[in-house]
């Protein structure tokens, strides 16, 4: 790659320091100077090469972690940001996720793996259909499956997958037939939970097990002696309503209290409510309309003044706690799920399960981010300028609550944050 020292000096802090102050090797190496990079892909390094001459970088699932770690390791700060924002509106689909987790696997990126395996396992069935699957390697693909916070309605979805991925071995450099036996010697599928006409059918006849081993599991079948699948209660409650469209949330209200006797219920629950609204951004604000009724539901096993408390508390924490570094995903990383959690705090404020003074304090997180300049990923700005409509709307109902004394202040910073040259008259004019 050809470049100019002074262009690359612009982009970034390392680059300056690396051509232009005396003591590094590429500043005395003379007018012309050979930069050797052995830890950075070609591709990856020509997106950040395009990046620092203002030139539109092209990221896909498959290069997109060798820019990111390019701009991290020399500091191109907007490049890193533009990746970061990148990945988490594309983890917002469980094909982007899943592209995403397979590109990371597959690389030298354990943490942004780790980081990634919870969103995916977040979206349950869709997430096994997905065609990135196939690139997975074996341990997270089997981890996918198996875990017990993933949910599936049926065996038949684990098994489809399974195979898949084992088809699917050529492209990863893989055997086929090595590949399946991987899979049933590790029992990611339990064939005894299939329907026996679908075993029979897609299992038997196409001699995906021995005669042994299919006269075992249809053994295991007639007497039901097989392990049941082990799923946790957050597992359950996704497979209740993941699959469940905002339109017909209700009718998965009796499923969802079926399982209050369950240790953790409120716990669980209020972090796959939350879950669940987060990810559909259009419907945000159906799915706590929906709250408010399966709340209601609740009342008769005494646990809807928990259920409330619990999810209240999980939104409030979700605001509080600063994301581990390598965070991808979630508030304070994803500006749709940062501008949706302050979404469902107002749906809830509407629904008088929170408190106005709660809002007011994110608001003053909200505006005190945007004057730090930090967590710029998810547009913290966006979020608070939101929250400010809402109370401001609120303030005209009930403006006498002491809590609404803050506001004022906190819009002349928000206002000062954003256009610090045109003072506190910025709101008022209608730029916000």
């Amino acid at each position: 790659f050809l470049g100019l020292k002074a262009i690359f000096a612009r982009a970034s802090e390392v680059f300056s320091k690396m051509f232009f102050e005396a003591g590094f090797r590429e500043q005395t190496a003379g007018s012309k100077t050979v930069v050797h990079i052995s830890d950075i892909l070609p591709g990856a390094f020509g997106q950040l090469h395009r990046w620092v001459y203002d030139m539109d970088v092209e990221l896909t699932c498959e290069n997109v972690f060798g820019v990111f770690a390019a701009a991290q390791k020399y500091m191109v700060e907007d490049l890193d940001l533009y990746c970061r924002q990148w990945v988490a509106t594309t983890a917002r689909t469980a094909d982007g996720v899943m592209g995403l987790y397979a590109s990371a696997a597959v690389g030298p990126w354990p943490s942004w793996t780790a980081a990634l395996a919870g969103r995916a396992k977040s979206f349950g069935a869709r997430a096994l259909t997905s065609p990135a699957l196939a690139q997975l390697p074996f341990e997270p693909m089997a981890e996918l499956l198996q875990g017990s916070d993933s949910f599936t309605a049926r065996e038949e979805q684990v098994f489809e997958a399974a195979k898949a991925w084992a088809n699917g071995a050529a492209e990863r450099g893989e055997d086929p037939k090595t590949a399946w036996q991987r899979v049933l010697d590790a029992e990611v599928v339990r064939f005894h939970l299939l329907d026996q006409r679908y075993f029979a059918e897609e299992v038997v006849l196409p001699g995906l097990l021995s005669e042994e081993q299919a006269l075992a599991v249809f053994m295991a079948m007639s007497l039901n002696t097989g392990p049941q699948r082990e799923v946790s209660l957050l597992g359950k409650l996704r497979a209740v309503l993941g699959n469940t469209t905002a339109e017909d949330a209700a009718s998965s209200i009796e499923a969802v209290v079926d399982l209050w006797r369950e240790d953790g219920y409120s716990r669980a629950l209020a972090q796959c409510l939350v879950e669940r609204a987060l990810a559909d951004h259009e419907n945000c604000c159906e799915w706590v309309s929906m709250w408010s009724e399966l709340w209601g539901a609740l009342r008769a096993a005494g646990l809807r003044d928990e259920c409330v408390r619990a999810t209240v508390d999980y939104c409030q924490n979700l605001f509080e706690d600063e994301p581990p570094p390598d965070a991808l995903v979630g508030v304070w990383t994803c500006p749709t799920d940062t501008l949706n959690l302050v979404r469902i705090l107002c749906k809830l404020n509407d629904l008088k399960k929170l408190a106005v003074c709660i809002l007011m304090k994110v608001l003053e997180v909200l505006v005190q981010k945007t004057e730090e300049g930090t967590h710029l990923c998810c547009e913290p700005g966006v979020a608070a300028s939101e929250l400010e409509a809402h109370l401001t709307e609120v303030a005209t109902r009930v403006g006498h609550l002491p809590a609404f004394k803050m506001l004022q202040g906190l819009r002349d910073r928000f206002a000062r944050a954003c256009h610090p040259s045109e003072g506190s008259d910025w709101l008022q004019a209608g730029g916000r």
